[in-house]
C-alpha cells in the first residue's frame, strides 16, 4: 500500500458513495486507475465493506451506555463462546471487547432511553450463565467519534 491508496481511503472513510472519477480528480489519476486499486485494496481485505452510518439520534437511540461485564468462571473458551451467542440476540450491543483490569469484557451499547436500558439489562441477565456482574456506566457527552482508521499514520 503506498501514499496514494492511503488517500484513497482516506477519502472512502469519509463519503464511500464518491465516484471513482471524483476520487480520480483528488488523487491525481485516472479512473480506471482508481478501479482497479480499489478492487486491489477489496481483493486484499483492506476494504472489508461498505456501510452507510446512520445518526442514532434521529432513529430514537438517545442513550449510549458502556457495560463492564465480570465472568463467574474467567475468561474461559466457553465462556467466550457462551458471550459471543449472547451477543447475537441482542442488537443492542455495538461492539464488544474482552479486556485487560477490572473487567473481563466491555459492551458498548445504544437504546432508546432508561426504560429500554432496563429492558436491555434484564434481557442480558436472563440469557447466559456466565456473567458474575454488570455494572453500567452512561455516556453524558461524546468529544469524538469515529469509524475512520489512521491509514496516513502507517510508518
Amino acid at each position: 500500500m503506498d501514499e496514494t491508496d492511503a488517500r484513497l481511503l482516506e477519502l472512502l472513510q469519509a463519503n464511500s458513495q464518491r465516484t471513482n472519477a471524483e476520487l480520480a480528480a483528488q488523487v491525481g489519476l485516472s479512473p480506471a486507475a482508481v478501479h482497479k486499486r480499489l478492487r486491489r485494496l477489496r481483493e486484499s481485505g483492506v476494504i472489508e465493506r461498505y456501510t452507510v452510518l446512520l445518526d442514532p439520534h434521529k432513529l430514537g437511540l438517545d442513550l449510549m451506555c458502556f457495560v463492564d461485564v465480570r465472568f463467574k468462571h474467567n475468561m474461559s473458551p466457553a465462556n467466550r463462546r457462551k458471550l459471543v451467542a449472547v451477543l447475537e440476540a441482542l442488537p443492542e450491543v455495538l461492539e464488544c471487547f474482552t479486556v485487560t483490569g477490572d473487567s473481563d469484557a466491555i459492551m458498548k451499547v445504544l437504546v432508546r432511553d432508561q426504560e429500554h436500558l432496563k429492558e436491555f439489562i434484564e434481557r442480558l441477565a436472563a440469557s447466559q450463565d456466565v456473567i458474575e456482574r454488570a455494572r453500567t456506566s452512561l455516556v453524558l457527552d461524546r468529544y469524538k467519534s469515529t469509524t475512520a482508521l489512521p491509514v496516513a499514520a502507517r510508518g
